[in-house]
């Protein structure tokens, strides 16, 4: 991103010294493209980090490089692609990484979490008598974990590692009986749903129902991880569906240039690794890839649909093409099994899993909620807390008040609402 007509054209006069031609750094303030010196070191770093890489990769996967290039460049690949090609060794998920780690460890190997092991707190006990876990999922679904620090204050998605972990969890945990998988969300990363939606299959194969609830909403990547659970329960107003899948860029250049500000791109490895540019639209053969990539993610949604829901593919489609439902008009199409709320989806769970009278129920949710934190900071348990923010307002306590309303203003905060005033707690 070059400056240099933006700065003439209001006036600013950027005065810098430069020793000597490749010393580009300050180049994007006084240039408007590349110089020929500033062209030639970026290409020379970019193209000697990429034939490393090739290099290194055609040595590990014992492949000729040249060949080796030609098959990267003229991706993109799914993994499945990517597998026939020899690119990578298995298409599998992060539990099979772990469990091929432990095979090759030993008969006696288990996994710990660094965490834990730093702390020696590697024997964890389990809570006796039959549980079903309850497990919740708010948000956006993104790859990876979440790395907040607040205690208060949620990040407000659903990371595929943390959720897929606590599925693992609850499976492997002897006397959790069934999963109660409560979901909100409005989607988000395929990448990220198929992990977890491979959690869940887990879970179901060692024999453990899972009954997915669905709250608000549970769409596009949030129907996806509910697609092949042993039963889907949502409210009658519950927006779900949208089988479907969106992607792409916004292309700025000419909009920035109006304004003095030039955008241009150096790449190597293939067209397609421009392909994401803001500078400029895709090329006519960046697009077709692209959609053809777009096309792949569909048809993966279709199957999963297909196969959970037991529908035929043709069927799937036909409901699909990324509309909207309702929970009532999914019930009608087939999508979910039943109308109801959280302690329906319960009830469901103790009867796939063959339970009988009053169940506890185990939350099992990796990350906490705003009364939970507090519970934690001040030694009380959720019901006080809740007790204590009743009793902050019929009783005016100013201390209580305050301590919850901070609380109560960081969670709405992290949502992404404006807090105009203190208000109860509902």
């Amino acid at each position: 991103m070059f400056f240099k007509r933006f700065f003439d054209k209001y006036g600013v006069t950027p005065q810098f010294e430069q020793r000597q031609e490749y010393k580009n750094a300050v180049n994007t303030f006084l240039q408007s493209d590349y110089t020929p010196a500033h062209r030639e070191a970026t290409l020379s770093w970019m193209t000697a980090v990429y034939d490393a890489s090739l290099a290194s990769a055609a040595g590990d996967r014992k492949a000729d490089a040249a060949t080796l290039r030609r098959t990267l460049e003229a991706g993109p690949y799914l993994a499945e692609d990517a597998h026939r090609l020899g690119l990578i060794d298995r298409v599998g998920q992060v539990r099979e990484a772990r469990q091929t780690l432990l095979d090759r460890a030993g008969d006696d190997a288990k996994a710990v979490e660094f965490r834990d092991y730093a702390r020696g707190d590697v024997d964890r006990r389990e809570r006796s008598g039959d549980t079903i876990a309850v497990i919740e999922a708010e948000g956006p679904i993104v790859t990876g974990r979440d790395k907040g620090a607040s205690p208060f204050v949620s990040n407000g998605a659903i990371y595929s590692d943390d959720l897929a972990d606590a599925i693992q969890r609850a499976t492997k945990a002897k006397n959790v009986k069934a999963i109660v998988l409560r979901v909100n969300s409005p989607g988000g990363s395929d990448t990220a749903s198929e992990q977890i939606l491979d959690a869940i299959r887990q879970a179901k194969a060692k024999g453990k129902p899972v009954v997915v609830s669905m709250s608000t909403y549970a769409a596009s990547g949030g129907y996806w991880i509910a697609s092949e659970a042993s039963a889907i329960v949502a409210q009658p107003s519950t927006l779900t569906g949208s089988i479907g899948v969106f992607g792409g860029k916004f292309a700025v250049g000419e909009a920035l240039a109006r304004f003095g500000v030039d955008l241009r791109e150096t790449s190597v490895g293939g067209e397609y690794a421009g392909a994401f540019s803001t500078g400029r639209p895709f090329t006519p053969d960046q697009r077709t890839a692209f959609g053809a990539w777009m096309d792949r993610i569909y048809d993966n949604f279709i199957t999963r649909v297909s196969t959970g829901r037991n529908l035929p593919p043709e069927r799937v489609r036909e409901i699909a093409r990324g509309r909207v439902w309702t929970g009532t008009q999914a019930k009608q199409l087939g999508l979910v099994d039943e109308l109801g709320g959280f302690y329906q989806a319960v009830e469901r769970a103790k009867a796939l899993a063959s339970l009988k009278g009053d169940v506890p129920l185990r939350r099992m949710t990796p990350s906490e909620s705003p009364f939970q934190a507090l519970e934690r900071a001040l030694g009380v348990s959720a019901t006080s807390a809740r007790t204590l923010a009743a009793a902050a307002w019929v009783l005016g306590d100013p201390r209580a008040e305050a301590v919850i309303s901070r609380a109560a203003e960081a969670r709405l905060r992290a949502q992404g609402a404006t807090v105009l005033a203190p208000s109860p707690l509902h």
